[in-house]
């Protein structure tokens, strides 16, 4: 039995799909199906009940997902340990992170990283979800918001002040907002996940709550996409447009009431004695990039200074 084996048994049991785990490492279906029935040939016992949709868990599969998590956690823990001892990063870096962040914040870097760490390997998954980093065998995630799972270790790459923000094709239209209470008139781009709106107020935090949105999306790039369409206003943070609003494709709004519940960005990784050097030095890296300020908040208050604030919920 080999070790490949035990991990890809791991994440077809996560997806529920044969193909949709060989497909993450390159296997077409046959080499798919061949490997697991190696890994039943080895443990003497069905695992997984397939149908043409979907494969299902045996009560033999059960037992050995249990104890296999916890064997392949025990091996990585071993190889932090070597690594640590041996000092050089090396290995595969499994990372989760949202799309805008990976495409505009980490994907320009990699040929310099991969030049310095030439032995570490990258794989990265790009989505809105947010993903269970030890349950699903992260290395590595990338988050924007306060941190919920307190046994997670933790870096703070950078503020994440986030501004109320649209095209300037929407504000001739519609004129431009003053206070809270103007958005009742205004046409409101929702995320699904996040129906209110937090401000910060003279006399405290105001909320909205966006009752009728002009559009209701499931991604934070749809929502960008629909504020630069000129469709309407939209919460974005500074990571995501501060390019825009630089260059005057968006422009910030009510900027006398700052988007409150701003929170940082995160790089969040399982708790461990040793952490892996590959997750050390990508994370060093990643913050040599940005700055001690980033980048992203530095540029749009050299073009607009004094105009947004940054409301951390956490401290550095």
């Amino acid at each position: 039995m080999r070790l490949e084996d035990l991990q890809f048994f791991v994440r077809v049991a996560e997806l529920g799909s044969m193909s949709g785990a060989g497909r993450e490492i390159g296997l077409s279906p046959s080499a798919a199906s061949s490997r697991l029935t190696t890994l039943e040939t080895a443990f003497g016992a069905q695992l997984l009940a397939r149908t043409t949709r979907r494969v299902t868990l045996t009560e033999a599969g059960r037992v050995l997902l249990a104890h296999a998590r916890i064997a392949l956690q025990e091996i990585a823990q071993a190889r932090s340990i070597l690594d640590a001892v041996s000092g050089a990063p090396r290995g595969f870096l499994r990372i989760s992170c949202n799309t805008f962040f990976g495409r505009k914040h980490i994907l320009p870097y990699l040929v310099e990283f991969r030049a310095d760490y030439p032995d570490i390997q990258l794989e990265m998954d790009m989505s809105d979800k947010i993903v269970d980093v030890i349950e699903e065998g992260y290395d590595l995630a990338i988050r924007g918001a306060p941190l919920v799972d307190s046994s997670l270790l933790a870096r703070r790459l950078g503020g994440n002040p986030r501004a109320l923000c649209a095209s300037p094709d929407y504000l001739a239209r519609k004129g431009i907002p003053k206070t809270p209470e103007d958005l009742a008139n205004h046409d409101c781009i929702s995320m699904a996940s996040v129906p209110v709106w937090y401000f910060e107020g003279p006399d405290g935090e105001i909320s909205f709550e966006i009752k009728k949105p002009v559009i209701k999306v499931d991604s934070g790039d749809l929502t960008y996409d629909a504020a630069i369409e000129g469709i309407g206003l939209s919460v974005k943070s500074l990571a995501h447009v501060w390019e825009d609003l630089r260059d005057g494709r968006l422009v910030a709004v009510m900027e006398d009431y700052p988007v409150a519940r701003t929170g940082a960005i995160w790089a969040v990784y399982p708790p461990s004695q040793f952490v892996p050097p590959k997750v050390t030095a990508f994370v060093d890296f990643l913050i040599s990039k940005y700055g001690r300020t980033p980048y992203w908040d530095t540029d749009y208050r050299l073009a607009r200074p004094g105009k947004l604030g940054e409301s951390s919920t956490l401290s550095d």
